[in-house]
């Protein structure tokens, strides 16, 4: 099969180029800012868009005017507001529309124990399993598009939100003699905002900024911050707070490991540190 990847060039499209070349795809970049005629899309089974999440709508209707009806259109944006309505007109208009959200980065060599969301557009068992020959080894979760964006809220954009801000707050430290005396919470927290911090910012700037769910969670942090911080005055009413905290995540089996899996990171992450 011969595939098409518009914005091959980025992180995300250089992995599946590899990836897709070592299960035999025949694998193509389009790249119109170089030249590249769009007429050669007619001549592909697939195109897949891999470009940032706010030109993805407008490079998928681009594409299906010149892609051959039957044709297969992915896309693999972090977030699907704006964007999967697009892909249910392609699929309206005679196109197989496939939309998925690799949960992994371009750095993963081995997909066992990684998830690829799929974001039903028709047909949702025919899409996981087109979802499974692109990403044999994979585990395949289906879920809609507005529950996808508003875990994604929780799985990518409060979090990267949190640890800009708690970079912001260290301002000029000594990041030395923070990182020697830091313990095991510190330091896997540490891990992360260096990581977040350390990405482009066009990437954090769209999960920050295209997730429309977001400034929802974020006022409830805020207040739950303020309700945490005005318990602590009195040991009872915190007592009862942080229980309530608590109680709904011993629903998650691996709450009763959870402070294994904290040593075991801090374990994995003080050696490269130093």
């Amino acid at each position: 099969m011969r595939i098409i990847i518009i914005g091959a060039e980025g992180k995300m499209g250089v992995w599946l180029r590899g990836h897709l070349s070592k299960l035999g795809y025949t694998v193509v970049s389009f790249d119109d800012r170089k030249g590249d005629s769009p007429g050669v899309l007619k001549t592909t089974d697939m195109v897949i868009v891999s470009v940032p999440i706010s030109k993805t709508a407008e490079v998928i209707g681009n594409a299906l005017r010149y892609m051959r009806k039957g044709a297969m259109i992915v896309e693999i944006a972090s977030l699907k507001t704006g964007i999967h309505p697009e892909m249910v007109k392609a699929a309206a208009n005679g196109f197989n529309a496939l939309s998925l959200h690799p949960m992994f980065g371009p750095t993963v060599k081995d997909l066992r124990e990684k998830t690829v969301a799929v974001v039903p557009v028709v047909d949702a068992v025919r899409e996981s399993s087109w979802a499974t020959e692109l990403f044999p080894g994979a585990s395949i979760v289906e879920v809609d598009p507005e529950r996808h964006d508003r875990l994604m809220v929780h799985v990518l954009s409060l979090p990267y939100l949190v640890n800009l801000a708690l970079a912001a707050t260290m301002g000029d430290t000594d990041l030395d003699l923070l990182k020697r005396l830091a313990g095991t919470s510190f330091m896997v927290q540490y891990t992360l905002i260096q990581g977040v911090a350390g990405e482009t910012t066009s990437l954090v700037h769209a999960l920050l900024n295209e997730n429309r769910f977001l400034e929802e969670a974020t006022e409830a942090m805020i207040s739950n911050m303020r309700a945490i911080m005005g318990a602590t005055g009195a040991k009872d009413e915190f007592k009862a707070l942080h229980e309530s905290i608590r109680e709904p995540l011993t629903a998650d089996p691996s709450h009763i490991i959870a402070t294994k899996l904290r040593q075991a990171a801090y374990n994995a992450v003080k050696p490269l540190l130093r």
